[in-house]
Protein backbone atom coordinates (compact mmCIF):
# COMPACT_ATOMS: atom_id res chain seq x y z
CA UNK A 1 0.00 0.00 0.00
CA UNK A 2 1.78 3.19 -1.16
CA UNK A 3 1.96 6.21 1.14
CA UNK A 4 3.26 9.73 0.57
CA UNK A 5 3.47 12.57 3.09
CA UNK A 6 4.50 16.20 3.31
CA UNK A 7 4.78 18.66 6.20
CA UNK A 8 3.84 22.27 5.53
CA UNK A 9 3.93 25.54 7.48
CA UNK A 10 0.64 26.61 9.10
CA UNK A 11 -0.09 29.32 6.56
CA UNK A 12 -2.89 29.73 4.05
CA UNK A 13 -0.16 29.99 1.41
CA UNK A 14 0.50 26.27 2.09
CA UNK A 15 -2.99 25.26 0.94
CA UNK A 16 -2.24 25.29 -2.83
CA UNK A 17 0.92 23.25 -2.13
CA UNK A 18 -1.13 20.66 -0.22
CA UNK A 19 -3.68 20.51 -3.04
CA UNK A 20 -1.01 20.09 -5.72
CA UNK A 21 0.78 17.45 -3.64
CA UNK A 22 -2.37 15.31 -3.33
CA UNK A 23 -3.30 15.72 -7.00
CA UNK A 24 0.17 14.81 -8.27
CA UNK A 25 0.46 11.78 -5.96
CA UNK A 26 -2.95 10.37 -6.93
CA UNK A 27 -2.24 10.96 -10.61
CA UNK A 28 1.15 9.24 -10.38
CA UNK A 29 -0.56 6.26 -8.73
CA UNK A 30 -3.14 6.01 -11.52
CA UNK A 31 -6.00 7.34 -9.38
CA UNK A 32 -6.87 10.34 -11.56
CA UNK A 33 -10.58 9.67 -11.08
CA UNK A 34 -10.24 10.64 -7.41
CA UNK A 35 -8.05 13.71 -7.95
CA UNK A 36 -10.76 16.38 -8.34
CA UNK A 37 -12.61 15.39 -5.19
CA UNK A 38 -9.38 14.78 -3.29
CA UNK A 39 -7.97 18.21 -4.08
CA UNK A 40 -11.21 19.93 -3.09
CA UNK A 41 -11.33 18.09 0.23
CA UNK A 42 -7.61 18.65 0.82
CA UNK A 43 -8.13 22.36 0.27
CA UNK A 44 -10.79 22.45 3.00
CA UNK A 45 -8.82 20.36 5.50
CA UNK A 46 -5.51 22.15 4.87
CA UNK A 47 -7.21 25.53 5.25
CA UNK A 48 -8.69 24.45 8.57
CA UNK A 49 -5.29 23.22 9.75
CA UNK A 50 -3.55 26.41 8.63
CA UNK A 51 -6.12 28.64 10.33
CA UNK A 52 -6.74 26.68 13.52
CA UNK A 53 -3.54 24.73 14.26
CA UNK A 54 -2.13 27.45 16.50
CA UNK A 55 0.77 28.35 14.24
CA UNK A 56 2.30 24.88 14.06
CA UNK A 57 3.15 22.92 10.94
CA UNK A 58 0.58 20.51 9.58
CA UNK A 59 1.02 17.26 7.69
CA UNK A 60 -0.75 15.81 4.68
CA UNK A 61 -0.58 12.08 4.06
CA UNK A 62 -2.03 10.10 1.14
CA UNK A 63 -2.42 6.33 1.21
CA UNK A 64 -3.80 4.19 -1.60
CA UNK A 65 -5.26 0.72 -1.55
CA UNK A 66 -7.12 -1.42 -4.08
CA UNK A 67 -10.42 0.31 -3.20
CA UNK A 68 -9.36 3.98 -3.39
CA UNK A 69 -7.43 6.44 -1.26
CA UNK A 70 -7.23 7.86 2.25
CA UNK A 71 -6.14 11.44 2.89
CA UNK A 72 -5.09 12.55 6.36
CA UNK A 73 -4.30 16.03 7.63
CA UNK A 74 -2.48 16.22 10.99
CA UNK A 75 -2.17 19.32 13.12
CA UNK A 76 -1.15 20.16 16.68
CA UNK A 77 -4.52 21.51 17.81
CA UNK A 78 -6.51 19.25 20.11
CA UNK A 79 -9.74 21.07 19.27
CA UNK A 80 -11.94 18.80 17.20
CA UNK A 81 -13.53 20.24 14.06
CA UNK A 82 -17.27 20.81 14.17
CA UNK A 83 -19.78 21.56 11.47
CA UNK A 84 -21.25 24.93 12.26
CA UNK A 85 -24.47 26.65 11.30
CA UNK A 86 -24.03 30.03 9.67
CA UNK A 87 -26.43 32.42 8.05
CA UNK A 88 -26.93 32.35 4.28
CA UNK A 89 -24.84 35.52 4.01
CA UNK A 90 -21.78 33.97 5.68
CA UNK A 91 -18.77 33.34 3.50
CA UNK A 92 -17.29 30.63 5.74
CA UNK A 93 -18.39 27.59 7.68
CA UNK A 94 -19.41 25.16 4.96
CA UNK A 95 -16.16 23.23 4.54
CA UNK A 96 -16.93 20.22 6.72
CA UNK A 97 -20.37 19.90 5.16
CA UNK A 98 -18.68 19.78 1.77
CA UNK A 99 -16.24 17.13 3.06
CA UNK A 100 -19.13 15.04 4.39
CA UNK A 101 -20.95 15.28 1.03
CA UNK A 102 -17.96 14.27 -1.09
CA UNK A 103 -16.13 11.67 1.00
CA UNK A 104 -17.08 8.00 1.21
CA UNK A 105 -16.41 8.41 4.93
CA UNK A 106 -14.52 10.83 7.14
CA UNK A 107 -13.59 11.33 10.76
CA UNK A 108 -11.20 12.70 13.33
CA UNK A 109 -8.67 10.76 15.38
CA UNK A 110 -7.46 12.65 18.47
CA UNK A 111 -3.87 12.14 19.52
CA UNK A 112 -1.63 13.23 22.38
CA UNK A 113 -0.10 16.02 20.30
CA UNK A 114 -3.12 17.08 18.26
CA UNK A 115 -5.46 15.36 15.84
CA UNK A 116 -5.76 13.75 12.43
CA UNK A 117 -8.71 14.57 10.20
CA UNK A 118 -9.08 11.82 7.61
CA UNK A 119 -11.22 11.04 4.59
CA UNK A 120 -11.69 7.89 2.58
CA UNK A 121 -12.39 8.25 -1.13
CA UNK A 122 -13.77 5.49 -3.30
CA UNK A 123 -14.56 5.66 -7.00
CA UNK A 124 -18.23 5.09 -6.10
CA UNK A 125 -18.35 7.90 -3.50
CA UNK A 126 -19.26 10.63 -5.95
CA UNK A 127 -16.01 10.95 -7.84
CA UNK A 128 -14.90 10.17 -11.35
CA UNK A 129 -17.85 9.58 -13.69
CA UNK A 130 -20.30 11.06 -11.20
CA UNK A 131 -18.39 14.35 -10.97
CA UNK A 132 -21.26 16.28 -12.60
CA UNK A 133 -23.66 14.87 -10.02
CA UNK A 134 -21.26 15.98 -7.26
CA UNK A 135 -21.34 19.54 -8.53
CA UNK A 136 -25.14 19.51 -8.65
CA UNK A 137 -25.29 18.06 -5.13
CA UNK A 138 -22.85 20.67 -3.87
CA UNK A 139 -24.68 23.56 -5.53
CA UNK A 140 -28.01 22.36 -4.16
CA UNK A 141 -26.75 22.98 -0.60
CA UNK A 142 -26.57 26.72 -1.23
CA UNK A 143 -29.54 29.09 -1.51
CA UNK A 144 -30.44 30.81 -4.78
CA UNK A 145 -32.19 33.76 -3.11
CA UNK A 146 -31.13 37.31 -3.93
CA UNK A 147 -29.01 36.30 -6.91
CA UNK A 148 -27.03 39.00 -8.69
CA UNK A 149 -25.89 38.05 -12.17
CA UNK A 150 -22.32 38.77 -13.18
CA UNK A 151 -23.53 41.32 -15.75
CA UNK A 152 -25.55 43.11 -13.05
CA UNK A 153 -22.56 43.07 -10.71
CA UNK A 154 -20.32 44.61 -13.38
CA UNK A 155 -22.81 47.34 -14.23
CA UNK A 156 -23.58 48.12 -10.56
CA UNK A 157 -20.39 47.82 -8.47
CA UNK A 158 -22.31 48.66 -5.29
CA UNK A 159 -24.72 45.73 -5.73
CA UNK A 160 -23.02 43.64 -3.06
CA UNK A 161 -23.60 46.36 -0.48
CA UNK A 162 -27.37 45.87 -0.77
CA UNK A 163 -27.69 42.24 -1.76
CA UNK A 164 -25.79 39.02 -1.36
CA UNK A 165 -23.65 38.09 -4.37
CA UNK A 166 -23.99 34.57 -5.74
CA UNK A 167 -23.14 33.18 -9.14
CA UNK A 168 -25.95 32.83 -11.65
CA UNK A 169 -25.74 31.90 -15.29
Amino acid sequence: MPTAAVTLPASVSSVPTARHFVESILTSWGLESLAWTATLITSELATNAALHARGTDFGVRVTADDQGARIEVDDASRQLPQQRSYSEESTTGRGLRLVAELAHEWGVTPGPAGKTVWVVLRPDSGTGDEQDDDVESLLSTFSDGDVITLADRLSRPDATARRRLTVAE
